[in-house]
Formats: C-alpha cells, structure tokens, sequence
C-alpha cells in the first residue's frame, strides 16, 4: 500500500483478495443471520430503492420494527463466541440492562456491518481489475472489517489473551494444513498497514 497523504493505492495478491471474500462468507451470515451467503450469486440491492411489491401491500410494515425492539433476554452462554465479541453486552454484570441496551443498538450496529461488508466487496471487485484507490474517509470501513474478520477468527481458535495466542501459535505449527491461524495473523498485519498508513500523513 502507498504511503504519505491520501489516496492511496493498495494492490493485494490474488490469494488474498479471494481469502478476504472467503472470510465475508464466514462473517456476513453472523450478522445477518437470516441471509445466506452463495459466493456465486450476485448482491444487487437496487430493487429495494424501488419500494414494495404489489403482493407485499399486505404486508405489517411494523413487523421488522418491532422485531428490532424485541425486549428478550438472551441466555449468551450457549450463543456463538463470535457474536459475543461482534456484540458485547454493555454491562456484563446485568442482562436485563444489556437486553435493553440491545433493543435499541443491535439493529443498527448490523445495518453498519452490514454497509461495511457490502462496501469492502465492491473494493475486492475493483481490486479485481488493478490497484485500488482507497481515500481517507474509507479508512475506517476497511479497518472495521478487517478487525471483525479477525475477531471472528479468534473466536474460532480460542484466543482471549496473550497466553492462548501463544497456544494457538504452537498448535498452528504443528499442523501445516492449518489455514485459520495464518489468516489471523496476516489479517494483524493488514490492520497495521492500514493504521500506519493512516497516521503517517504529512
């Protein structure tokens, strides 16, 4: 990636462009449960500008409303560890505090992935073509994924501290085929480039 004042220029190898699309198919169905991820199919969201359907008149229009407002209490013990991180009880030491606070954040702490991972694979179509140009204001969209991807990554291996990492370093080491570590530590390398790029203007 280029350095000095924005835009920049960020070039990726091919193995890791597609390992970024790989990992939006692991990541995305976490935020939005209900939406599965062919890597095939194309994502054209144009026809939601157009509003509803005639048969979609019936319809309850408050239904997603108040499925977003829903004042469950979620028993996160037995949730995936990814989403725990994803999306972390502002008071762990209360629930029902938490389920509040989830009411009113949660949906739109998924539309923004959502927006960010629908952004970062138009970036992987264009780097498709060439070199990217990334402008300052995109920074933080490329790091908020990044750092997601790598969350979720974690999650998998089992690492929440430095002594785990350190664990799941020796166990990567001793298996060659692994490919989950590997992504962790490259996806470090790419948050620093981005950081560093970021900071070192002029």
């Amino acid at each position: 990636m280029s350095t000095g004042n924005p835009p920049w220029s960020l070039e990726l190898e091919p193995e890791e462009t597609w390992l970024l699309g790989i990992l939006l198919d692991v990541y995305q169905p976490l935020v939005d449960p209900g939406d599965e991820v062919d890597p095939d199919d194309e994502v054209d969201r144009t026809e939601d500008l157009d509003g509803p359907e005639d048969g979609d008149a019936d319809d309850d229009c408050f239904d997603f409303w108040e499925s977003d407002l829903s004042p469950t209490v979620i028993d996160r013990d037995h949730e995936d560890p990814a989403l725990r991180r994803l999306f972390p009880d502002a008071y762990p030491d209360d629930a029902l505090a938490s389920a509040e606070f989830r009411r009113f954040t949660l949906a739109g702490q998924r539309r923004e992935r959502l927006d960010d991972i629908a952004f970062l694979r138009r970036a992987l179509d264009a780097l498709d073509e060439g070199p990217l140009i990334v402008q300052e204001s995109q920074i933080d969209q490329w790091l908020r994924v990044a750092n997601a991807l790598r969350l979720v990554l974690a999650s998998r291996l089992g690492i929440v501290d430095e002594i785990t990492a350190d664990q799941a370093e020796r166990t990567a080491e001793q298996d060659p085929s692994d490919i989950v570590h590997p992504a962790y530590e490259w996806l470090g390398v790419l948050i620093e480039i981005l950081i560093e790029v970021s900071w070192g203007q002029d």
